[in-house]
């Protein structure tokens, strides 16, 4: 163990640790949240799912122990994501992003404060459990955890008060921060009364078993209070509820596909991209073969801008940006313009 590990409980380091998933079991159900005003006080506060030898529920993201493991979990995930193994992302950007945001400091002291930490576990023996899944909600259906690399757990209704749009990007007062991103107008950035969602990682070594699934589903059938209501599903736990539409999510590119395989559906005209500037350059791109390739080729990787040509959403409504469709389709044709994120939109009834 390191000296940052071996004396504080919560680190900012990159935690690569698998075995940081494994917390005594004990330690896992002292975390969960118990929430006085439930409508089920008396019961535990967490669900056993006994066929699959599971369990989920809320926990306290400031505990040591949890903070590891979770760290963990979304550290060894985006690992993956590094271009030097055939990600997406530049390794720099990568290990910010591990040392500043899921570092087990991160994990406990940032979004966290802000959001309800779902874990999934499951039992390895009478007193060791495995964190085997998590993703964060928002408690608050106007919270945003992130907008560019600058704001964190922000509200929407107060965005354009909140941020400063026109803050330079370092030393010279005529190069702006937000010059370097394309977005949806602020009052419409994200679609009202969905829960945002960030870090839903299922543990490497238990990819494959359509444990997203699961836990998603999980989630909807015990948490989801609009959906409950609509099955006529009781309510198994004493902690909170999820009241909001849906979820929301921010997504890297390639995780859209995913996101589709799981019943998200995409916001259309709510991408946002990365501009270049002579001042401010955007690291090289390259493939899965190792190849560098343009901005134009990355964004055709992930079908823009053809998905928007001669086609509708699927479901129509007032959440997408249609408006902002023709701007999405030209930006994704400007050489100087990069893909950063998606955004997709799952419905809880």
């Amino acid at each position: 163990m390191d000296a940052a590990r071996a004396t504080q409980p919560t680190p900012r380091v990159i935690n690569l640790e698998g075995d940081d998933r494994f917390v005594p079991t004990e330690v896992l159900r002292g975390a969960y949240i118990h929430y006085a005003e439930s409508q089920n006080p008396s019961a535990p506060p967490f669900v056993r799912f006994e066929a699959e030898g599971m369990e989920m529920g809320i926990v306290r993201s400031e505990v040591p122990e949890i903070a590891r493991g979770v760290s963990s979990l979304l550290t060894r995930s985006l690992e993956d994501a590094k271009d030097e193994h055939g990600g997406h992302l530049p390794a720099r950007i990568v290990e910010r992003v591990q040392t500043d945001i899921i570092s087990p400091h991160g994990v406990a002291h940032l979004w966290g404060t802000e959001g309800h930490r779902f874990v999934l576990s499951r039992a390895v023996d009478r007193t060791t459990s495995e964190m085997v899944a998590t993703i964060l909600v928002a408690r608050r259906k106007g919270t945003i955890f992130f907008f560019t690399g600058r704001y964190n757990n922000i509200r929407h209704s107060t965005i354009e008060e909140t941020v400063d749009f026109d803050q330079p990007a370092g030393t010279n007062p005529e190069q702006k921060w937000f010059a370097q991103f394309a977005f949806p107008r602020p009052i419409q950035f994200k679609p009202p009364a969905f829960h945002h969602i960030a870090n839903f990682v299922v543990a490497k070594e238990h990819r494959g078993k359509r444990l997203s699934r699961f836990f998603l589903d999980a989630l909807l059938a015990k948490y989801a209070r609009d959906r409950m209501v609509a099955r006529g599903n009781p309510i198994e736990h004493s902690q909170y509820l999820l009241c909001g539409r849906g979820f929301w999510q921010i997504g890297d590119p390639p995780w859209l596909v995913r996101m589709e395989r799981l019943g998200f559906e995409l916001r259309w005209g709510a991408e946002s991209f990365f501009l270049e500037h002579d001042w401010a350059p955007l690291p090289a791109i390259h493939d899965d073969q190792g190849r560098c390739i343009s901005n134009l080729a990355y964004n055709r990787s992930f079908g823009l801008p053809e998905r928007y040509e001669g086609t509708t959403p699927a479901r129509p409504s007032e959440l997408h940006l249609l408006e902002r469709v023709p701007e999405v389709m030209r930006l994704a044709q400007d050489p100087r313009a990069k893909l950063q994120y998606f955004q997709t939109m799952f419905h809880f009834t």
